[in-house]
């Protein structure tokens, strides 16, 4: 599943204490946290760390179209690795979007080339955020350049009609993204209105700064993002894969894998982490996520020092 957006609640929610669990409401504060610490930062390329004797590690955006989640992995992936976030075009100004995947991915390419004029190239990637840095390295092989690791946090390539394009649930996603409850549903008469009125309603969490203009312009990003991703259709990479899966949600890993490696010509390793897709980035989970990413990038790089 992608990009989980909060529906209404059920029966069984609402009885457990309403519509979010107690690690629901870790994921909010989280977002919040994250929204302040990135500090309204909209730049196609957001560095999070610079520095370093290793390869950066660049992070592709999720369905939201913003890498703030992000800054979740400073404490935790060792120092000596630079990390970027690359994000969606659209919301510093008015702009066209990418008509395709595609598209993003060789826009995406030009801003990391930029930053790391050669490879190899490391990339992450979380739920949508997969795909796109799936793309990113395709990109890469097409112009002759080196993937030396693709990291994938529990995203799919496939049944990509799951992703959400309803008006309400976008929206959702957008408040749920920046720490606000998400309480749009399929019967508000307006949505954008409503969201709105959720976001003036608390100051200080990040959105509340932006003018109309622009939280339009975020919900148009993300509704792009989804169209492009939905028509997606993927080739078929060669580079190692270093693969996190959230065992709480299905399938299985055996079959997320299986799916994996029809994409993949290369060595696909895995780690499985004890919680939901959505909580992969919360402070349980990624004290593992980090560390065991570290080593994969240390072997990554002593592999490119091996073969200078």
């Amino acid at each position: 599943m992608h990009d989980d957006v909060p529906r209404p609640a059920t029966a069984p929610a609402r009885a457990a204490g309403g519509l979010f669990a107690a690690v629901d409401l870790q994921n909010l504060r989280l977002r919040r946290a994250m929204a302040r610490a990135a500090g309204g930062t909209l730049e196609l390329v957001m560095p999070m760390r610079v520095g370093g004797d290793g390869p950066p590690l660049f992070c592709a955006h999720p369905l939201v179209g913003l890498s703030w989640c992000y800054l979740a992995l400073l404490p935790h992936v060792e120092a000596g690795y630079p990390l970027y976030g690359l994000q969606a075009r659209g919301l510093r100004r008015p702009e066209p979007l990418p008509a395709s995947i595609e598209e993003m991915a060789r826009d995406y390419a030009d801003q990391i080339r930029m930053t790391q004029p050669s490879g190899p190239y490391h990339l992450l990637g979380m739920s949508l955020g997969g795909n796109v840095a799936f793309a990113i390295a395709e990109e890469l092989e097409r112009r002759g350049e080196q993937t030396g690791l693709l990291v994938i946090l529990d995203a799919t390539l496939a049944d990509l009609e799951v992703i959400e394009t309803e008006p309400w649930a976008i929206l959702n996603l957008v408040l749920t993204q920046f720490g606000y409850m998400p309480v749009l549903t399929p019967a508000d008469p307006h949505p954008e209105a409503r969201m709105l009125e959720a976001v003036r309603r608390r100051p200080g969490l990040g959105l509340d700064g932006w003018p109309e203009q622009r939280l339009r312009a975020l919900q148009r990003v993300i509704g792009n993002n989804a169209a492009v991703a939905r028509a997606h259709q993927p080739g078929r990479v060669h580079c190692p894969m270093l693969f996190f899966s959230a065992t709480r949600n299905p399938p299985t890993l055996a079959e997320k894998l299986a799916d994996w490696r029809r994409f993949v010509d290369g060595p696909i390793e895995a780690v499985e982490l004890d919680c939901d897709h959505r909580e992969m980035l919360l402070p349980g989970p990624i004290a593992r996520l980090g560390p065991a990413l570290s080593r994969r990038m240390a072997r990554a790089a002593a592999a490119i020092r091996a073969s200078a």
